[in-house]
């Protein structure tokens, strides 16, 4: 009787647990955009800027 009532408080503490990190997650969530241009260097030829940004307009004398 003693073991029974052990386990169910851990699955009790368990699911518990699992609530708590499941809430956290959706109300901070990950933004790691390091982790995104890591990726995409990889995959990106060593001659190619991972983030190639257009060149401003070339500009004149009035």
């Amino acid at each position: 009787a003693l073991l029974v009532s052990a386990l169910w408080l851990l699955a009790l503490l368990v699911l518990l647990m699992v609530c708590i990190l499941h809430k956290r997650r959706q109300s901070e969530g990950t933004y790691r955009p390091s982790a995104e241009e890591r990726k995409q260097a990889e995959g990106a030829g060593p001659e190619r800027p991972v983030l190639a940004l257009p060149l401003p307009k070339e500009e004149r004398l009035i």
